[in-house]
């Protein structure tokens, strides 16, 4: 129960409490004694009813409603109906007593104030003396209001707590209400303090070795003739080593740079002449000079000769020269060549024999038949293996492939390439389709591009080409019938005539991709029949004829100035000389030719202009002259007939001596061919008379020092 404090604070005056008091003594008194019966009890002075109604708006609240908002509330409701002035709550403490007398009325009572009710604290009317005294109910907040002194005060109606009555019994449960809609996510909390480093754990296992990168080469070379460069120059050329053969092949170049050589500058002033020497009677001189063929060294031998500068037997003294009075010792140093078969492929006396010799970086290529496979073998570290089974004709290195005439399906010959790093072989085009084939020979690479004779159903040769890069094969020139191809810098020159007719020099520029006559050789429609083309300096060496008094000779073609002329007529007058096999060694020109009555080797040196005869085996032999010319270690080895029988001879242009290098078969001709240098080795094909054609090599060397 409400203090009288309490009521004060309320607003309520001192006459309003007393006959508050007075109605509940009234109250108890009349109540029964058996039980105790909570009563409301209701002012005597009403207020008006709810001025306004509504529905009041949901506020969000906890998830349980505290006991003073809920009482509020049923109080709020219960006032709606039934005007009061002053709300009270009894609860009886302790056993109800007897009933006392009925007390004297009291006096009536000033009016109580008006409870009204409203949506919000906005919705309250001004606080003046229409209202005063007045209590309002605040729905949104739940609360109570009362104006006084002009103003609005929040009150509080509720009174003490009672004592809580027994719980009830649990009612039946509800349905499960339709879940509500997530919340939003709260606040990440703050990162939590960094923990002690963990122990590190054990180093996992190495991973698997990565694949080695790709090495970049560069390749330089001099050109004394190069497009657009006066004096020559150097091109580089630069690419990665795709196949790891350490070398820059063709198809790996990337890009290509030309560098031109400058104008030579003027020649510096000559420096002084060095002091004397002086030389004294007993001073050692020596020289060393080639060995005259008449000491037996076959042309292999060194002199090397020592005196006293003395000037003895009509000398002269002290001049620092040894001349041939002085020579006191004479040493002679022969060096003699290991000639060897390699291996016996085909056991027997039938032979392997091997053809087609090309060598590509560290390993040598060529064809046999070892009787039960044929095809291309390798040569590599004194292994020899097969690398492709199948027919090859005309095998040519082109860079780090083998390009070669095949047989086809339709068993025609149509030209093939065979890759060594893959062991891949493929036909690149079917130019005559058919049982007869194209024929191709003479493969001749450019650049990255390769050229060849082949004929098509015309039954005429023409000049063909077959790109690397993209294995593209194309007509050139058509029905020129193109022979003795050689590449010069980034041209290609052979002889060639329309129709096999008025065969001369042609040459293709794959700068502008043009093919013309070079030079007419012979003017008018009959030919020159330019062959054996072979390229020395600037300068093209061929066999042709003019037309005129010469015959059939040696020419040459200058690549500077597009001349020709005659450079040696070694059978003078009309007869021809028939040369063949040019062969170039340093700056002389080595062939076969007849000057009447035999063929036999001849030397032209294009210093001077010079013509030397170097053998004279047919006069005696009556057989074919030297051929098969191969430069070696200084050399010329070739295969000769002296009247015993074809052998391995070889000849010195330091002193022009021709000897035996060997007689491989004692009891007839070994016949060598096929010539081919490779990595210090000269290999060659040659028939002993027991195991029939096989490869045979010379390679190492000793040497034998005699006094004499």
């Amino acid at each position: 129960m409400w203090t009288d404090e309490q009521l004060l604070d309320q607003g309520w005056t001192v006459e309003q409490i007393t006959t508050y008091r007075a109605e509940k003594a009234a109250e108890v008194i009349s109540t029964a004694p058996e039980s105790v019966i909570p009563a409301t009890v209701v002012p005597k002075h009403s207020i008006p009813m709810l001025e306004d109604t509504f529905v009041a708006p949901m506020k969000a609240v906890g998830p349980i409603m505290s006991n003073s908002t809920m009482t509020a509330i049923l109080m709020a409701t219960l006032l709606a109906i039934v005007p009061f002035s002053l709300y009270s709550i009894s609860n009886a403490e302790g056993t109800q007593g007897p009933s006392g007398d009925v007390g004297m009325s009291g006096m009536n009572g000033s009016n109580g104030s008006s409870f009204h009710l409203v949506t919000s604290a906005d919705a309250l009317p001004p606080c003046d003396d229409s209202v005063n005294n007045q209590i309002f109910f605040i729905a949104v907040d739940a609360a109570f209001q009362v104006c006084q002194n002009s103003m609005w005060t929040p009150i509080d109606l509720m009174g003490q707590s009672g004592i809580n009555g027994t719980n009830g019994a649990n009612g039946t449960n509800g349905l499960d209400g339709t879940d509500g809609t997530d919340g939003a996510d709260g606040t990440n909390g703050a990162d939590g303090t960094n923990g002690a480093d963990g122990t590190n754990g054990a180093d996992g296992a190495d991973g698997a070795l990565g694949n080695n990168g790709l090495a970049s080469l560069i390749v330089t070379r001099s050109e004394s003739i190069l497009e657009g460069c006066t004096n020559g120059g150097i091109i580089v050329e630069t690419g990665v080593d795709d196949n790891g053969d350490n070398t820059l092949s063709l198809n790996e170049v990337d890009s290509v740079i030309v560098v031109c050589n400058g104008v030579s500058g003027q020649d510096g002033a000559d420096g002084d002449d060095g002091a004397d020497g002086s030389s004294t009677g007993t001073m050692m001189v020596a020289r060393l000079s080639a060995a005259p063929a008449s000491m037996g060294c076959n042309g292999t031998g060194e002199l090397l000769e020592q005196g006293m500068d003395d000037g003895r037997n009509g000398g002269i003294a002290q001049n620092g020269v040894l001349e041939n009075s002085e020579v006191l010792f004479r040493t002679l140093i022969c060096t003699q060549y290991d000639i060897e078969m390699v291996e016996d492929f085909n056991p027997g006396a039938t032979g392997s024999n091997p053809s087609n010799f090309v060598s590509i970086n560290s390993t040598m290529y060529f064809t046999a038949n070892n009787g039960t496979a044929s095809g291309i073998w390798a040569y590599e570290n004194g292994t020899i293996s097969l690398v492709y089974s199948g027919s090859v004709f005309a095998m040519r290195a082109i860079g780090s492939q083998l390009m070669f005439a095949g047989q086809t399906s339709s068993f025609g010959i149509e030209p093939f390439v065979f890759d060594p790093s893959n062991g891949t072989a493929w036909q690149i085009a079917d130019i005559s389709s058919g049982s007869s084939g194209s024929f191709p020979g003479e493969y001749t690479l450019i650049g990255t591009s390769v050229y060849f004779a082949a004929t098509d159903s015309s039954g005429i040769f023409d000049l063909w080409a077959y790109e690397t890069q993209n294995f593209s094969v194309w007509k050139v020139e058509a029905d020129i019938q193109p022979t003795s191809l050689i590449a010069v810098h980034s041209d290609l020159y052979f002889s060639a005539g329309p129709s096999n007719g008025n065969v001369e020099l042609w040459k293709h520029e794959t700068a502008n991709n043009t093919t013309f006559m070079v030079k007419d050789i012979n003017p008018g429609i009959l030919s020159s029949s330019p062959q054996h083309l072979v390229l020395m300096g600037t300068t093209i060496y061929m066999s042709a004829n003019d037309g005129g008094s010469a015959g059939t000779e040696l020419y040459a073609y200058d690549l500077t100035n597009n001349s020709t002329w005659l450079a040696a007529d070694i059978r003078p007058g009309v007869a021809t000389s028939s040369l063949s096999d040019l062969t170039v060694m340093g700056t002389r020109l080595y062939m076969q030719a007849i000057s009447g009555t035999h063929f036999e080797l001849w030397a032209y040196e294009s210093t001077n202009n010079s013509l030397l005869e170097v053998t004279n085996f047919q006069s005696t032999s009556g057989f074919g002259g030297p051929s098969g010319f191969t430069v070696f270690d200084g050399k010329l080895y070739f295969k000769a007939d002296d009247g015993s029988g074809a052998e391995l001879w070889a000849t010195s242009p330091t002193n022009s001596t021709v000897w035996l290098a060997q007689e491989i078969n004692s009891a007839g001709a070994s016949s060598p061919t096929d010539f081919h240098v490779f990595g210090g080795t000269l290999f060659f094909v040659a028939d002993d008379g027991t195991n029939g054609r096989e490869l045979w090599s010379v390679g190492a060397w000793s040497q034998n020092i005699s006094f004499v």
